[in-house]
């Protein structure tokens, strides 16, 4: 059983969607960081993100992180694991370390999500280093996968 804590020595934030930091996974999609790993001690991040119409996030998967993800507007046909499934508004989709996410903008105008990473020890720099690659067209999935544990499924 867990000890209960009566202090934190996390940051209070308040941040609009869209303030923090930027960074580019994809032609169509954007991730930016809300509360850092900086300001929850590395216990975890939570990122906002847009998908443009006909964006994706490409099918993946983390070693080292669970990931959720709260829909706020738009619609996205997902692969979770082996389960495709239609979300939108309101919907949230967990996905423990080592299961397998794809998430693509089935609608016509963007999709705006938040999302949890926990641990949040690796999630920004893998974020930043994503970015980088995205930016310059040279992708290095070997060290993607090396440095931050994430597994693109070809």
């Amino acid at each position: 059983m867990n000890e209960r804590i009566k202090s934190s020595k996390k940051l209070t934030i308040v941040r609009k969607f869209g303030e923090g930091k930027k960074y580019w996974m994809t032609d169509k999609e954007y991730t930016g960081i809300v509360v850092s790993k900086e300001e929850t001690n590395s216990e975890y991040i939570i990122s906002d993100g847009i998908i443009e119409p006909e964006g994706f996030v490409p099918d993946h998967y983390h070693k080292w992180e669970d990931q959720t993800f709260h829909i706020i507007t738009g619609k996205l046909e997902a692969k979770i694991g082996d389960k495709v499934v239609q979300v939108g508004a309101g919907d949230t989709i967990h996905c423990p370390r080592g299961t397998s996410h794809f998430m693509k903008n089935i609608g016509d105008s963007d999709v705006r999500l938040i999302s949890y990473i926990f641990p949040g020890d690796w999630a920004e720099d893998f974020m930043a280093e994503t970015s980088k690659q995205v930016k310059s067209g040279n992708i290095d999935l070997d060290l993607i996968e090396e440095k931050f544990g994430v597994v693109y499924l070809k």
